[in-house]
């Protein structure tokens, strides 16, 4: 085991996380910006009973997506990264080819069952009808969103997250939110939200292969040797199945369970505060795609003492940005669900319960990634499932009697006891530990920042809740910001921030600069 952390490499690695997570934070705010902007329009257009049809719809897909991709999209990521360090084109061909084939072939089998299936499911497990013709027709989106998300973790394991960001975070989004406004525009009712979902799947499985032909152009060589490692690739994956399903499980369970025994209003009241609530996990997401093959490339070395403390700056950075977002959601989540609707607000409590949850989430930073990336998947399995055996069994107790607020409080119970056993479990084997001293600065700023909007919401207030959101926000974010400079920065912080601010800048001049060849 390496004792002493090489200095260059390990500068070189926080260069590229930097940039990789400015790249992903941009793009997956963007994405999540048009996702949750689809939510508040399709509330806005036809009310929370039809927002209810369509979540019950698109979590389908996403639960038959993630038993589609059969943990393939942790197992691409890795060995594409493992013999790109090989330097073996031909493996890397094989491990791309068997993760585009094998899951694509699973989802065509797994929409028709839903198609042919949709009456039963609409009828006789949700008890309504209406669902049977919008289970049909998304559907017909799962096999191009599979396609779309295998070829873009193909990508990820090139040890790059801007082709992922560009397709799923921007292109099919973009494309679904437009879509749906012009179907509405013309008359359209719930089924026309449907059908864009499904053209904006069409044009983003294009959109990722073309990506991945262009990052591996020996990809579509008939000429370029293959090397498929079947079982290498099979025996990694299928126990990550299971983990990448109770990971999502927790708030498809919620869904599905209210689905059953709640009205399609409830659904969509939840929904809304869930997303709101899960805002802050944005930041994770950003670090996770960069940071998985570089997880992968330092265990394969052994570079255990690098490893140990990227992860320990990795976990900080997301805590403090999160930790950021979490306070803007608490402190203003009554004005933002006023902004989706006034019924809306109603799901504040489940809200608050959700956004703690996550937070803790956040804290610990890339846990199970670790344990995924370091041959540990089994672990993260057991540690994932036993906790969506808890989350369905709470859900199916407490959603009866207590409605949204009962699905929220199984969620939020569900996500800290999986993170509870990831981070013992990564403590275990690996030795590392997330927390550490540094993480009482980003506390120590966020906590004064958010009495400094509090004070100031007594003092000042707005009639309408747009304004409210807008100007108490970027108060706290310029706040944050101040008391965060003002406490001081680590020299990994002032590393880290060089390459990330480039970045962002880099960012918006080429959205500026595209904005300006459209106009």
């Amino acid at each position: 085991m390496s004792t002493h952390p090489d200095k260059e490499h390990y500068d070189a690695h926080v260069s590229r996380i930097a940039r990789g997570a400015g790249i992903s934070f941009v793009g997956q705010g963007l994405g999540r910006i048009f996702t949750y902007a689809t939510q508040v329009a399709l509330a806005w257009m036809y009310g929370p009973a039809q927002l209810g049809f369509y979540v019950l719809a698109i979590t389908l897909v996403e639960l038959t997506n993630v038993l589609s991709q059969f943990g393939m999209d942790n197992g691409v990521v890795r060995y594409v990264a493992y013999y790109r360090a090989e330097k073996d084109a031909s493996r890397v061909r094989g491990t791309i080819l068997m993760a585009l084939f094998a899951p694509f072939a699973l989802s065509v089998v797994i929409a028709a069952l839903i198609f042919f299936n949709a009456g039963f499911l609409a009828g006789e497990v949700f008890h309504k009808p209406p669902l049977e013709i919008i289970f049909k027709v998304f559907s017909v989106s799962l096999p191009f969103l599979t396609v779309m998300n295998m070829a873009l973790y193909a990508t990820v394991g090139f040890k790059t997250v801007k082709y992922l960001i560009y397709v799923q975070q921007v292109i099919q989004p973009v494309v679904s939110f437009v879509l749906i406004a012009v179907f509405y525009l013309l008359g359209a009712d719930i089924m026309g939200a449907a059908f864009a979902y499904v053209i904006s799947t069409v044009v983003g499985s294009l959109a990722a292969l073309y990506y991945l032909k262009r990052m591996f152009p020996k990809l579509t060589d008939r000429n370029s040797s293959t090397a498929f490692e079947t079982r290498k690739l099979f025996n990694h994956s299928w126990p990550l199945i299971i983990s990448n399903v109770t990971q999502r499980i927790n708030s498809w369970t919620a869904v599905t369970v209210l689905g059953i025994f709640a009205t399609a209003s409830a659904v969509g009241i939840y929904n809304a505060a869930a997303r709101t609530a899960m805002l802050s996990a944005l930041v994770l997401f950003a670090f996770n795609g960069i940071f998985s093959p570089i997880i992968s490339s330092l265990y394969r070395k052994n570079l255990m003492e690098d490893l140990s403390r990227l992860y320990q700056d990795v976990s900080r950075w997301v805590f403090t940005g999160a930790f950021a977002i979490f306070l803007i959601t608490i402190l203003l989540g009554r004005d933002i669900l006023q902004i989706i609707g006034p019924q809306f607000v109603s799901g504040w409590v489940v809200l608050v319960a959700i956004a703690v949850a996550q937070l803790f989430n956040s804290s610990v930073g890339p846990t199970q990634r670790m344990l995924a990336m370091t041959r540990h998947q089994t672990v993260l399995m057991m540690a994932t499932a036993g906790s969506a055996v808890i989350g369905v069994a709470a859900n199916f107790v407490l959603v009866p009697m207590y409605g949204a607020l009962g699905a929220g409080i199984a969620t939020a119970a569900a996500i800290f006891l999986m993170n509870a056993i990831s981070l013992l479990a990564v403590r275990r084997l690996l030795g590392f530990w997330p927390y550490s001293r540094e993480y009482v600065r980003p506390i120590a700023a966020g906590t004064l920042a958010a009495m400094g909007v509090y004070l100031a919401r007594l003092e000042f207030s707005f009639s309408s809740p747009i304004p409210t959101v807008l100007v108490f926000s970027s108060l706290f974010v310029a706040l944050f910001a101040i008391l965060l400079l003002a406490v001081g920065l680590s020299p990994s912080d002032r590393k880290f921030l060089t390459p990330l601010w480039e970045t962002l800048q880099q960012g918006t001049t080429k959205l500026r600069a595209r904005a300006a060849r459209g106009s």
